[in-house]
């Protein structure tokens, strides 16, 4: 179901920074249905405008793609992100909010390559703490503590945490946000 949006996409340059925006965000490769299936949800309509932005922001360096049994894959490059950063306040915040919502279904530490771990160390008033944590090629994603009164817990957590990282991730990103869509 659309919404009625009183920002619109109006120049090229504003569809670019959007593609970036959530290419950015979901942080690695996706497919263009799954792209075109997030714009939709976020535009009043899909052109070929977005495609011929896919092809130049390819050309151009600031998206990397492959193509996989017919099936063509995005992801943003270092460049690209660098540039977009400076303009994803050019993009009206409500819209990169309810653009975000969308994207965040796609958010998973497990496609993204990232690295996870997690350790138990006892605490000097004889607790424990369990620390996970994420990383991937750009840096530290999550590194999250808690103390626990037992090691029986502590060990609970740490084994959830390296069977079910991306379940604790969104957990982690829903409690501190508020926004029910990391629980999708």
């Amino acid at each position: 179901m659309k919404r009625n949006k009183k920002f619109g996409l109006n120049t090229v340059t504003d569809l670019k920074v959007f593609l970036l925006f959530l290419l950015d965000n979901i942080r690695y490769p996706v497919d263009r249905a799954t792209v075109m299936s997030i714009v939709e949800e976020n535009t009043d309509e899909i052109s070929l405008d977005y495609d011929q932005c896919l092809g130049e922001l390819t050309d151009s360096g600031h998206i990397l793609y492959d193509e996989v049994d017919g099936e063509k894959y995005y992801m943003i490059s270092d460049k690209g992100r660098v540039v977009a950063a400076e303009l994803y306040d050019s993009l009206d915040a409500g819209f990169r909010e309810r653009s975000l919502r969308s994207a965040i279904k796609h958010v998973s530490l497990s496609k993204s390559g990232a690295s996870i771990k997690a350790y138990i160390e006892n605490t000097e008033n004889g607790r424990y703490r369990v620390t996970m944590e994420a990383k991937d090629r750009f840096g530290e994603l999550m590194k999250t503590t808690l103390t626990v009164n037992s090691l029986a817990e502590a060990e609970q957590i740490k084994r959830n945490y390296e069977a079910k990282p991306d379940g604790v991730y969104r957990g982690i990103l829903f409690s501190a946000t508020g926004k029910i869509e990391y629980l999708s």
